[in-house]
């Protein structure tokens, strides 16, 4: 390859690399990475499930529990989907029912669970402060029975 036909590669994908950012526009194969490109909010909200004992605590459930899967994107998609589409209770049972049916195992203790979106406060969050800001229940069920 001559030393042309080289520098016109180089400066092609260099080109190729700029042109979504001067076009202001996000496409595949060529991306501006608008995930990381904006500054966020000092608070962000997410749906979770979470359990209940019997003195109202509440107990973190695992992502198998939740969503039947281990990818937390992938669960967090699912609530999220559930809540707008208003099929909360219905996804509380099914969560519900993976709880009683463990019987023995670490959420042995779990009354009940509730789907929720909480607000949280990401800079008290870092410092290690309580960062809960707001929470909607949007489902609660009992577990086993």
């Amino acid at each position: 390859m001559s030393r042309r036909s080289r520098s016109l590669v180089i400066v092609s994908v260099i080109a190729a690399l700029f042109l979504p950012v001067l076009a202001n526009r996000d496409s595949f194969p060529i991306s501006t990475y608008p995930m990381y490109a904006g500054t966020r909010g000092t608070e962000v909200s997410f749906v979770t499930a979470q359990g209940i004992d019997a003195d109202g605590s509440v107990v973190p459930l695992s992502l198998a529990t939740i969503g039947a899967s281990d990818d937390p994107l992938v669960v967090a998609g699912e609530l999220r989907d559930v809540v707008r589409l208003d099929q909360a209770d219905s996804r509380c049972r099914v969560i519900a029912g993976r709880l009683g049916a463990r019987g023995g195992d670490d959420f042995a203790d779990v009354e009940a669970v509730e789907l929720v979106t909480e607000r949280h406060d990401t800079v008290a969050s870092l410092r290690g402060e309580d960062s809960l800001r707001d929470r909607t229940v949007h489902a609660r069920c009992g577990v086993g029975g």
